[in-house]
């Protein structure tokens, strides 16, 4: 998936979960930092990791 793609179905996400124009605009710019440092394989594993509380 695309950078801009999943940025956008990130915000209408949150949009609809109801998080505040200001909130959605702090996450976004954090997964900005985040994809511009971290490849996308290790993403994966993080996020792995997170829900699924693996190490």
């Amino acid at each position: 998936m695309e950078k801009s793609d999943s940025l956008a179905y990130t915000t209408i996400a949150m949009n609809e979960l109801g998080y505040s124009r200001r909130e959605i605009g702090s996450i976004t710019n954090k997964m900005l930092e985040i994809i511009e440092n971290l490849p996308e394989k290790e993403a994966e594993d993080k996020a792995d990791e997170i829900l699924y509380d693996t190490p």
